[in-house]
């Protein structure tokens, strides 16, 4: 399996904030382009994402997999004028995301590309459907959702009756002007780490991020008209509930032009169903 290799071109471009960022495109000759937004902790050298999107290139849709600045756990990130910014899936903004994305969008507009697909992976569905609710593009031709799981139950079941502790502690540091600061006592249980600011974007529904995939209230989904394709794993261990529930959910809150809600074997990643993952992505693209 490996050493793997990839026909593509390396990319680094700026945001609109000029933080300096990167990204791997897999050109094709046709105007239609996906781009792979990660989810937490993630990369855009995601090697399996990477082997199934070989698929869309042989269908002539390109792919772009790249950096937000929640790359990763902890990142240093560099602006163009060299300074040095610590982020990653611990420290990052959640709305920064939109700056993310346009700025990826810009780059492949200026070389060509002219139809947007994004593909959210995990947390990268939150940001991809925020992104859309926020901005509206109109170049966004689909919504690709891949294992769109929901954080705040994620985390509420896995710290069960500290839950809510653990909220006290971030909203505490947070009055404390300690927002960017790692809570200790949720690292020495989990060995996760989490800035204050960031345990309670996705664990207090007051934010954004919260709400984004709330399976009790899907307000925010529902507002989107943009053609949406989703994909729930039957080996996900991140859905907590029977998939049915899921796929009924999204189905009936969706308001939109088009969509497709797809149960298949696979993981939370799709681990060795990635080439079929992809060109059931391609289907739905040429079928726009």
């Amino acid at each position: 399996m490996y050493p793997l290799d990839f026909d593509g071109k390396l990319v680094f471009f700026p945001t609109e904030d000029n933080l300096k960022t990167s990204g791997f495109l897999m050109p094709a000759r046709g105007k239609d382009v996906v781009l792979f937004v990660h989810g937490m902790g993630g990369n855009f050298y995601k090697d399996g994402f990477l082997k199934g999107a070989r698929e869309l290139v042989k269908r002539d849709v390109a792919f772009f997999s790249f950096n937000t600045r929640g790359a990763e756990v902890v990142k240093d990130f560099r602006d163009i004028n060299g300074e040095h910014h610590m982020l990653g899936t611990a420290f990052e903004i959640f709305e920064d995301t939109v700056k993310d994305i346009s700025a990826a969008i810009t780059y492949l507009t200026n070389i060509g590309y002219e139809k947007f697909h994004l593909l959210g992976h995990s947390t990268g569905c939150q940001k991809i459907l925020f992104y859309q609710y926020s901005t509206q593009d109109e170049r966004v031709k689909s919504l690709i959702h891949v294992s769109p799981a929901e954080d705040y139950e994620i985390w509420k079941n896995e710290l069960g009756v500290d839950f809510e502790r653990f909220v006290a502690i971030a909203k505490d540091m947070m009055d404390k002007g300690e927002g960017n600061r790692i809570i200790i006592p949720l690292y020495e249980r989990t060995g996760e780490l989490w800035s204050a600011r960031r345990f309670l974007s996705f664990a207090d529904k007051s934010n954004m991020e919260a709400r984004m995939f709330d399976y009790k209230n899907l307000s925010i989904f529902s507002q989107i008209r943009t053609p949406t394709l989703i994909f729930l794993g039957k080996d996900d261990q991140y859905f907590l509930k029977d998939l049915e529930w899921y796929k009924e959910k999204l189905e009936r809150s969706y308001k939109g032009e088009k969509i497709k809600i797809e149960i298949m074997p696979g993981d939370h990643s799709f681990h060795g169903y990635e080439d079929i993952l992809f060109r059931r992505i391609a289907e739905f693209i040429k079928d726009l």
